[in-house]
């Protein structure tokens, strides 16, 4: 988590430093720009400039990390999969970040494709983050079946028990299924909505039973866990099935992603933009 919140911090500040010294050049018109001082700092072939480039690209490949790790066995038990899914998603939005300032903000030809392709598979990839944030998982990022579901609901229960807490004398029974009595995607909505309200109401509940603010905080998120996991229950199908979608409309625009991207770099090695190297 540490390394996550360093390569952010390092990533953002890069980036504001950037916007921050080259607002003018990327700003003034593409006929000004090559009378600017910065212009062989920051154009697409500069020093700075295809830096970002080069470093977005590489963060671009560096996604490819996390799938390749769900399918090869030799890696399944080198570090946990939701680790794996923060540098997935780090590098998914960083990379596209970058290449933005490495285009200067000027778009067109072959690499216009390999970016705005790019920006598609950022844009949806915050929707299969969403998706797969709704898929109960346990404390490894495994996604849980539906009886694994209902076995940690029961063990959930009996930890509440073991605390002397009867969860149905603060959770109403029928917390979820008020929240779905719809169906489809206004139920998965509702209930995550439904899921805050909750939240902020099992709290008063447990101040009003005078229950010492320790015992608070621990049963706080089991009850939490409890409704999440009974939510998933109800919509664990559409999920799947939403996810799943998404995976396959995902795919392509990230094959067209990577094969414009080596086409584009290609192109720079063959024409001597080889950067520092």
């Amino acid at each position: 988590m540490f390394i996550i919140f360093g390569l952010i911090f390092i990533t953002a500040l890069a980036i504001f430093t950037a916007l921050r010294l080259g607002a003018d050049y990327y700003l003034a018109a593409l006929a000004e720009r090559p009378q600017h001082p910065l212009h062989n700092l920051l154009k697409p072939s500069g020093l700075i400039g295809q830096g970002f480039g080069v470093v977005g690209g590489l963060f671009c490949v560096l996604t490819l990390l996390y799938p390749i790790r769900k399918r090869w066995r030799l890696l399944e038990n080198l570090g946990a999969p939701r680790t794996w899914f923060q540098f997935h998603v780090y590098f998914g939005i960083a990379g596209p970040l970058l290449a933005t300032l490495h285009t200067t903000f000027k778009f067109g030809g072959l690499a216009s494709i390999s970016f705005w392709s790019m920006i598609i598979v950022m844009a949806s990839g915050f929707v299969g983050r969403f998706l797969f944030a709704q898929l109960p998982r346990n404390r490894r990022g495994v996604i849980l079946s539906l009886k694994e579901i209902e076995a940690e609901i029961r063990v959930v229960q009996q930890a509440l028990a073991d605390d002397g807490l009867n969860d149905t004398l603060f959770v109403d029974s029928q917390d979820s299924h008020k929240a779905g009595r719809t169906s489809g995607w206004r139920t998965l909505f509702r209930l995550m909505i439904h899921r805050r309200r909750s939240l902020r109401r099992w709290n008063r509940r447990l101040s009003a039973q005078h229950i010492p603010a320790s015992a608070t905080r621990r049963m706080l998120p089991l009850l939490s866990r409890k409704f999440f996991l009974e939510s998933s229950r109800m919509t664990l199908e559409l999920t799947t099935k939403a996810f799943s979608l998404w995976h396959t409309l995902h795919l392509p625009f990230t094959y067209v992603m990577f094969l414009t991207l080596i086409i584009h770099v290609g192109l720079a090695i063959f024409l001597g933009y080889t950067w520092i190297f």
